[in-house]
């Protein structure tokens, strides 16, 4: 094996060591975000917001690294072809995490509405029961899912920082704008504010959510195809060019190696992220 390939190998084995120390990190934090009193648990969920953040940086920091060390090694002896490479892999290292972010947070606020019903039944049986909101806050946050108990955790700790209920569900919504936390905010304030049957609101507000998540469910199920189908022909192309460099490298070495043909694989990435947000918009069907 020539020194190119050793260094090849040795910084290939160095991303994936730092890849899967990034993701142990994160599992150990997680389970300890989930133990500990109220108070604990949301300064710990404050925290394991920020952390996805380091996560992914460093992750994309590596991963970006990894491969401009491959085109380095592809790319010897071209010098004007790996300047135009390390300003691709600086423009990924940029505007990768922005987007692996946001896709964070999206995913987040579902399992966030996944599992408000849930909750709300628990503060509505809590509260038929004769406790107070703040009391059936506190009582059940054991019982709550994970997500959802974090955020009630931090509705709690406002509470005693001297904030009112309304005004800790007030900066919930605004953690959190989402139609359906919306709807929970706006119960809970007039609920606490000038009376009423809260617990037969949160009752109501549980089915109208649950019904909405199956009718959303069921659209998804419809539109699995074409999901499907986006995400296949995107990664087809790029399936083959790693085939082809594997088995054929002198066939594929001058898109790496050439001004021309990296344009090439700059135009064929472009329009390939274009058809795959145009199909996915096609599919997509808002409620």
């Amino acid at each position: 094996m020539t020194s190119p390939d050793l260094l090849l190998a040795y910084a290939c084995g160095l991303c994936a060591a730092l890849l899967v120390g990034l993701a142990v990190r994160g599992l150990l934090a997680a389970r300890a975000a989930a133990r500990g009193d109220e108070d604990e648990l949301a300064a710990r969920a404050a925290a394991a917001e920020a952390l996805p953040v380091q996560a992914v940086r460093q992750g994309v920091a590596v991963g970006a690294i990894a491969l401009f060390l491959l085109g380095a090694v592809l790319m010897a002896g071209k010098p004007g072809a790996l300047l135009l490479f390390l300003c691709l892999c600086a423009a990924a290292a940029l505007l990768l995490p922005g987007l692996i972010l946001r896709r964070l947070a999206a995913r987040r606020r579902e399992r966030l509405r996944a599992e408000l019903p849930d909750a709300l039944d628990m503060l509505a049986n809590a509260i038929r029961a004769g406790l107070t909101l703040p009391q059936a806050l506190a009582r059940n946050l054991r019982r709550f899912p994970g997500h959802i108990a974090a955020e009630f955790a931090r509705i709690l700790c406002d509470t005693r920082l001297g904030y009112s209920i309304g005004t800790a569900f007030e900066n919930f919504g605004e953690r959190l704008p989402i139609p359906e936390v919306r709807m929970v905010v706006i119960a809970s304030k007039i609920g606490v504010a000038h009376g009423g049957n809260l617990a037969e609101s949160y009752a109501m507000l549980s089915a109208l959510i649950r019904d909405n998540l199956a009718f959303e469910a069921e659209l998804r199920a419809m539109t699995t195809e074409g999901r499907m189908q986006a995400l296949v022909m995107s990664c087809l192309p790029f399936a083959l060019l790693l085939i082809l460099l594997l088995v054929r490298r002198e066939v594929v070495l001058p898109l790496f190696q050439t001004g021309a043909g990296l344009a090439t694989l700059l135009a064929m990435t472009a329009m390939q992220a274009l058809a795959y947000l145009w199909i996915r918009k096609i599919v997509e069907v808002r409620v």
